[in-house]
């Protein structure tokens, strides 16, 4: 038995144990979710295949599934370029996935195929994820002299120190400079 079922503006044929990736899905790993937006749904048999349609939807139809994945999917770079023009754009984004192993389909009218424990955990012991988990955000550049970024990256604060020292002491020099030249001018 197998059903399509749409999720995230996005249709997908599903049936027990089938692993799709959806559009984010609230939940943590080993979590519980129902779908219950089901299109279509079909048994098929070899002399009689049962075919159940919605208008749109099938009242009382539902997909069970749980969460074994939730994270960032690969990163995809927009480009804008104008040619001549001196105009370029990039940008990256990264969607939100949830995987889900489908666990039960019901057609609503009585008549339900769930995956047994058995299939279920070689399922799940064959299953490697790839997305990746949200990390920390980024934090831009601070302004300054690359010497002043590497002693941050480097946790030194002695380094910092001597520089913001040596900036005072060319202020000094230059007050004296100006003292100097009046004195040149008055002789």
């Amino acid at each position: 038995m197998y059903a399509v079922i749409e999720t995230g503006g996005k249709q997908y044929r599903v049936q027990p144990g089938d692993i799709l990736q959806v559009e984010k899905l609230e939940g943590d790993v080993g979590s519980a979710v129902k779908f219950d937006k089901i299109l279509f749904a079909s048994k098929p048999g070899a002399e009689n295949s049962t075919i159940f349609v919605g208008k749109p939807l099938l009242s009382g139809a539902s997909v069970g599934a749980e969460i074994v994945g939730q994270g960032r999917g690969d990163k995809i770079l927009i480009i804008k370029m104008k040619r001549r023009k001196q105009y370029r754009r990039t940008q990256g984004h990264r969607q939100f996935y949830t995987q889900v192993l489908v666990t039960s389909v019901d057609n609503g009218s009585g008549e339900k195929l769930a995956l047994s424990d058995a299939d279920k955990k070689t399922k799940l012991d064959s299953f490697i994820s790839y997305l990746a988990p949200k990390g920390l955000a980024h934090t831009p550049k601070t302004l300054g002299s690359r010497k002043r970024l590497a002693a941050q990256k480097a946790g030194n604060k002695g380094t910092a120190k001597k520089e913001s020292a040596a900036k005072p002491e060319t202020a000094a020099k230059t007050e004296k400079k100006p003292a100097a030249k009046a004195a040149k001018k008055t002789t």
